[in-house]
This record gives structure tokens, C-alpha cells and sequence, in this order.
């Protein structure tokens, strides 16, 4: 903000407050758990994405099974998401898109700003991938389902 020659310490001191009700909105107030368990996340996160866009890559699974391609596509959303709030904030507002959509998601997900909130989310995630397995044949959907459903 550029402040003009002149101001008053009252015109000062709001846009002080301003500046820090745009900091609370642009989401620098997200729960944040101990580094281990971030990283957990973000680990299961990572695998999760890995799967679904492993099974994505297939283009028969496209024509195929159509409905179960665009489940894939939403759990790579759902994991991408993870990913965002786990990671630290200085580094999502680096790049302008994954900030526009971080705000989108505190907006209108605003369960996602607390820890328990995305501990849900992270459980809603794992029972979709265990949706999948049929045998423990399908260890790595099981251990990404796993892992996202206990962090």
C-alpha cells in the first residue's frame, strides 16, 4: 500500500486493521499441526495423486469405465488439495493460481482451515480409494487409503 503524504495516525492505524482483516481472508489464520504430521499428509497426498493419475494415463479406462475416470480426476483434486493446505503458506502465495484457489477454498470450504475439518476430508479421501480395492491384491490403493485415513 502506498500511503500518502500527510495521513493521520487515525487513517494509519486502519489501514493497519485493513491490512490485517486481508490477511485473515487470504487465509494465513489455517491450523497448522506439528511438522511430522504435515508431512505425513503431504506424503499421502502425493500417493494418492500418483495413483489417480496412474490410472488416469490409461486412456481405455476413459472409454471403458467413464464414471470411475472422472472419480480419479476428483481424487487428484481432493489430493492436490491436500497438498495445498499441508504445504506452508509462504509458498502457495508464490504462485498466484494456487493462492486464488486456496482463497476460493477457505471462501467456500472454510472446514478445510481447521485441522479437524481436513482430518474428515483426509477420511472421506481414504474410503474412496478403499471404494476401489476388491483384493488386498491392490496393496497400494490400500496403503494410500490407509495412510490418508489415519493422518
Amino acid at each position: 500500500y502506498r500511503l500518502v503524504r500527510g495521513t493521520t495516525t487515525c487513517e494509519t492505524s486502519a489501514m493497519d486493521s485493513a491490512k490485517e482483516a486481508l490477511k485473515e481472508l487470504r487465509g494465513l489464520n489455517i491450523e497448522q499441526g506439528p511438522v511430522l504430521l504435515r508431512f505425513l499428509a503431504l506424503f499421502a497426498a502425493l500417493a494418492s495423486l500418483g495413483c489417480a493419475v496412474f490410472l488416469m494415463i490409461n486412456p481405455k479406462n476413459a472409454v471403458e469405465h467413464p464414471v470411475m475416470y472422472v472419480l480419479y480426476g476428483y481424487i487428484a483434486l481432493f489430493a492436490s488439495t491436500t497438498m495445498l493446505f499441508e504445504a506452508k503458506h509462504e509458498w502457495i502465495e508464490k504462485v498466484s493460481l494456487l493462492d486464488r484457489y486456496q482463497n476460493m477454498l477457505i471462501q467456500y470450504c472454510g472446514f478445510l482451515t481447521v485441522m479437524g475439518g481436513r482430518g474428515l476430508f483426509y477420511l472421506f479421501q481414504g474410503t474412496l480409494w478403499l471404494s476401489f480395492s476388491d483384493s488386498l491384491g491392490e496393496i497400494i490403493n490400500i496403503g494410500a487409503a490407509m495412510a490418508l485415513s489415519f493422518v
